[in-house]
């Protein structure tokens, strides 16, 4: 009797397992709840799911590896290209800053005033006020006011604040000769 009731009862689960039908994958509960967290839409993501994955390089026939290297070397050399970029600007922009602490600090030379006359050339407006104001003082340079007067009628087209003023100033302190050279 025991046989025969384990028999029975084993059919009777194996039927009922039969009628509920088959157990819902991991697979299929993951996208059922991408689909209800994306009002019914399912993502490019969950939707390649038959798509081989492939794992290792030595999967990859020949060809393909070499075009897959030969597509990411470009990538990487664009990205450290870049980065050279960056660090050159980053480089300039501290040459540049060190140049301007030194003459501040009257510790400039021929190296720095060449700084500031390449940024003068490329009409960067506190380099411009920057050279007006020491041909003005004679600030480590010969002074020339009549240069001066030139490069803050510069600085301000440029845009400086106080140029025109500076200007002003330069014009009051020169002479009648070089008043008149500016006329010319």
């Amino acid at each position: 009797m025991n046989k025969k009731l384990k028999i029975i009862l084993g059919l009777i689960i194996f039927c009922s397992s039969i009628q509920t039908g088959q157990a819902a994958s991991l697979d299929d509960i993951y996208r059922d709840i991408v689909r209800d967290d994306n009002s019914g839409y399912l993502p490019i993501f969950v939707r390649n799911r038959n798509r081989p994955e492939l794992l290792f390089e030595d999967s990859l026939p020949k060809e393909k590896a070499q075009e897959e290297t030969k597509k990411a070397k470009p990538i990487v050399k664009l990205l450290d290209e870049r980065k050279i970029q960056q660090d050159a600007i980053k480089a300039e922009a501290e040459r540049w800053q060190n140049a301007i602490k030194a003459i501040q600090a009257n510790n400039f030379t021929a190296k720095e005033l060449k700084i500031l006359d390449e940024y003068v050339a490329k009409d960067d407006p506190k380099a411009v006020e920057i050279k007006a104001w020491m041909l003005a003082k004679g600030y480590g340079v010969k002074t020339n006011l009549i240069e001066s007067f030139m490069l803050y009628r510069k600085a301000e087209k440029l845009g400086v604040k106080d140029a025109r003023k500076n200007a002003a100033q330069v014009y009051r302190a020169m002479s009648r000769d070089q008043r008149e050279s500016l006329a010319k």
